[in-house]
């Protein structure tokens, strides 16, 4: 299986590869949200899963954290049905 990978900064400016899983949209914040890890298993077979917001500027797209707790729920709640549309 081939996978896409993207290059993030740190907040210490380091440059780190992670593996882009999938994006997916939450029409009720009217924004597009990607999932990806840096591979970090975090319990024997489990990897970090990581959401981040898309952000466009310019014609460019940057990803930033889900500031409020509303994107916080709904995307997680996108997220949650996704997963379980996978798994049945």
């Amino acid at each position: 299986m081939s996978l896409r990978s993207i290059t993030l900064a740190s907040p210490g400016g380091e440059m780190i590869d992670a593996v882009l899983l999938f994006g997916f949209a939450v029409p009720l914040l009217g924004k597009n949200f990607l999932a990806y890890t840096l591979n970090e298993e975090v319990q024997a077979g489990y990897v970090q899963l990581y959401v981040a917001c898309m952000i466009k500027n310019a014609g460019q797209y940057s990803l930033g954290a889900l500031k409020t707790r509303r994107e916080r729920v709904l995307a997680l709640q996108a997220l949650k049905r996704i997963v379980k549309s996978r798994l049945t």
